[in-house]
């Protein structure tokens, strides 16, 4: 339809403003080279398939220990398509945390925290914390026998946790123990406070990011693109090889739904807990029962806490981005990698 000013704009976008939406995008610019940007936008994607997923696994799950692994048993084997829409909840759960590792991982390598970018980089820190909340809540949901070890072995951690970590057990487990009431706690945060709480920080993220573009001037050197049409034709081709990605793990890496949670059996030798706890489990596995007049493990995991408020402060302790700082960042992830990797062993 053409609009009442002539010059041929569709019904809607002469009423939501798109020409002015797109000059201002296309006078914006971005670096061509800075990856950081594109894993930024896969994030995003990746959480909004979580969320669309959940919701429709939501119509059918039953938050009950009496009645969880079964409904998901049900919506594997019986709604249509529930087995495709559940293994793209749970891929994309996993995606969406190493997504944001990676992403956190070469804005240390670029620099890319120093001033004025702080509270980019803060609150990229906090939306990490909380995905890794959101997909640990989800793991215990099925309440499957590997849900519950998971959930016992991964909250069992947060006892080495210096100063908080009593505290931090028991609000993950909801109580003393793995019961019922963790099931539930896990739940409320999976379904409500959490998706609410990294909603929110997305778009402080997004306000944050999109001020320091505004603010920081750019290098002359540095090779830019416009945000349009250049940089959202690309962004859509990795939103689209991400989807292809996810799909492709839901359909030929199905995730096994396994046998109800018994609590009245003993405990499996080697239990391990998510992925992403799996460098602190194993730290905690092979620490020797006294490090430096300290219990080993509580010294070893107090040290790895110490690393984690490092990378958190490195806008303070380190205001130019040193090569130095790349050299640790790679040696830090490559050591995960590696201690993870030998836990699986």
């Amino acid at each position: 339809m053409m609009g009442t000013d002539g010059q041929g704009s569709s019904w809607l976008g002469a009423r939501i403003g798109w020409d002015a939406i797109r000059a201002t995008l296309s006078a914006q610019r971005v670096a061509r080279r800075n990856f950081s940007h594109f894993l930024g936008g896969i994030t995003l994607l990746l959480f909004l398939l979580e969320v669309g997923s959940g919701v429709l696994v939501l119509l059918y799950y039953r938050p009950d220990v009496a009645q969880a692994h079964a409904s998901l048993e049900r919506i594997v084997g019986e709604v249509p398509y529930g087995d495709l829409i559940r293994n793209v909840h749970a891929w994309s759960s996993d995606l969406l945390v190493l997504s944001l590792v990676a992403h956190m991982f070469t804005v240390v390598v670029r620099g890319s925290f120093r001033s004025p970018r702080e509270l980019s980089w803060w609150s990229g820190q906090a939306l990490l914390v909380l995905c890794i909340g959101l997909a640990f809540t989800g793991a215990i949901l099925p309440w499957s026998q590997e849900a519950y070890l998971q959930a016992r072995v991964g909250s069992e951690l947060a006892r080495y946790v210096p100063f908080v970590g009593n505290w931090l057990h028991h609000f993950l487990r909801g109580g003393d123990e793995v019961t019922s009431s963790t099931l539930q706690h896990a739940f409320g945060f999976h379904v409500a406070a959490l998706p609410a709480a990294v909603t929110a920080l997305i778009f402080l993220h997004l306000f944050f990011v999109q001020r320091r573009a505004a603010t920081t001037p750019r290098d002359d050197d540095a090779p830019t693109m416009p945000v349009y049409p250049d940089f959202l034709v690309r962004q859509a081709a990795a939103w689209t090889a991400t989807f292809v990605v996810v799909m492709t793990l839901a359909i030929f890496a199905q995730r096994s739904v396994g046998v109800a949670a018994d609590p009245r059996l003993p405990s499996v030798v080697g239990a391990r807990p998510p992925w992403y706890f799996l460098a602190f489990h194993h730290v905690v596995r092979v620490a020797p029962r006294d490090l430096l007049g300290m219990d080993g493990a509580r010294f070893l995991v107090a040290a790895m806490c110490g690393v984690g408020l490092a990378v958190v402060a490195l806008p303070l302790l380190d205001r130019r981005g040193s090569r130095l700082t790349a050299y640790l960042a790679w040696i830090f992830l490559l050591a995960c990698a590696l201690l993870s990797a030998y836990a699986l062993t």
